[in-house]
């Protein structure tokens, strides 16, 4: 079998099986419905918008939420060698993780009237502690998808419970206005965060349930240094592997718009609270066919194929905001913007896994790939938030444009299709 060759471990059972997909499933639907509520793109730059926050403040939330989830997937990764089985440690920061979610509530009452530039460095600080602990625990999560969810179903479950996402985020977006335009600041936005906590720890929990096999623990284990080395010597040997680092970086550039739609619209097109709402509906609304869509592809096509829609959608959106004068306009530039992040939602994270000789390399290549793309994903929304405040909108969104070619034409002409180069890690 393939899967004796490949050196690989998963459930025995299909009973097993069955829970483990039930519990990604659930996952993979839950954490998405919940930051519907608290929109990184829509809700979250309008409520930093509405404490008064700079371009620059507003850059600096994806560009601390990217420092966070890439820095620390090293250290984890060479802490799990000594870990045979990883869901302990995925619920235990898990939950931690999701207490940040918490405090911004709590930071909100506190100083949201009072002292706004107070709220927004707690908001600020509270979302970059919540994405450290995310990207700690990112590898194991990986390492367990790649032990317990079969290749061949993979895609087709980010992809469809990405849909049911999508539909339950359409009615979450539409509550979340109601709440915003009812409830008096800022009790409206603290009920989101609350939300979302409870949404959150709902998806965690039932990782304790998880029929994970066991990992081997090697003889020798490598240091964090160790890993930087090996990485060193795969990103020189396989130059597929290097150009997708590169396609991604670039893609970066591509990406840092799309928390600018939304601002654009509040301040240049005089959009409000409730289209400001819509706008996070019609999000996670285009989510719902992008996502089973995108999620089939990358089961018969591969993961390659996605990245490069994620690509051209990301493009498309830029084009469309430079073309758009109106608040319907910047509807049809979130339609594809949401394309390109449903496609990085889809395939990002999994082409690493893909490209590693061997399962127990999966841990160090998802947080060796993560961590050369920090320095591309923290500098590229501060970028756009410095060029919008200096020469304004429309020259970040031709630089958005500009990247979102460049990283579609690398992906097409310079990486490979992994499952095509050799038997990795995630096939049977």
């Amino acid at each position: 079998m393939a899967a004796t060759a490949c050196g690989r471990q998963r459930p025995s059972h299909l009973r097993d099986d069955r829970i483990n997909y039930a519990i990604f499933f659930a996952d993979s639907f839950g954490y998405p419905l919940a930051f519907s509520l608290i929109s990184p793109t829509t809700i979250m730059p309008f409520l930093l918008t509405k404490l008064s926050a700079s371009n620059l403040a507003i850059g600096m939330l994806p560009a601390l939420a990217s420092l966070g989830a890439f820095l620390p997937g090293l250290l984890s990764a060479a802490y799990l060698q000594k870990i045979p089985v990883k869901k302990h440690m995925l619920v235990v920061f898990g939950m931690v993780e999701r207490t940040f979610v918490l405090s911004m509530a709590a930071g909100l009452m506190l100083w949201a009237v009072s002292r706004p530039h107070v709220a927004v460095i707690w908001i600020l600080a509270s979302w970059t502690i919540m994405s450290l602990v995310s990207g700690f625990i990112l590898p194991a999560f990986h390492s367990m998808m790649a032990k317990c969810i079969r290749p061949e179903v993979r895609g087709g479950m980010i992809g469809w419970s990405g849909a049911a996402a999508g539909i339950g985020g359409v009615f979450a977006a539409q509550a979340a206005g109601v709440v915003l335009s009812h409830m008096p600041f800022p009790v409206n936005y603290s009920i989101l965060f609350v939300a979302a906590f409870v949404i959150l720890s709902a998806t965690i929990l039932p990782f304790l349930l998880t029929r994970e096999p066991a990992d081997q623990t090697p003889e020798e284990i490598r240091s964090v240094a160790q890993y930087v080395r090996d990485a060193m010597k795969t990103v020189k040997s396989n130059k597929g592997y290097s150009f997708a680092i590169y396609a991604l970086s670039v893609m970066s550039f591509a990406l840092m718009a799309v928390t600018f739609y939304s601002t654009h619209a509040v301040r240049n097109l005089g959009a409000g609270e409730i289209e400001v709402a819509r706008f996070a509906a019609i999000t996670v609304g285009a989510s719902v066919i992008s996502f089973p869509v995108l999620g089939r592809i990358a089961d018969r096509h591969g993961h390659k194929r996605v990245l490069q829609v994620a690509a051209m959608g990301f493009a498309i959106a830029a084009a469309l905001a430079l073309a758009s004068n109106s608040v319907s306009g910047i509807r049809a530039t979130l339609v594809f913007a949401s394309l390109g992040s449903t496609g990085l939602a889809v395939s990002q994270n999994v082409i690493w896994a893909e490209f590693a000789p061997s399962h127990a390399d999966v841990p160090m290549y998802t947080a060796v790939s993560l961590l050369f793309l920090m320095p591309f994903r923290v500098v590229a929304p501060l970028m756009a938030g410095w060029i919008a405040d200096v020469w304004g909108f429309p020259t970040m969104f031709w630089a958005a444009l500009t990247a979102g070619v460049a990283a579609f034409a690398i992906l097409y002409t310079a990486v490979p299709e992994p499952r095509s180069m050799h038997c990795a890690a995630v096939d049977t």
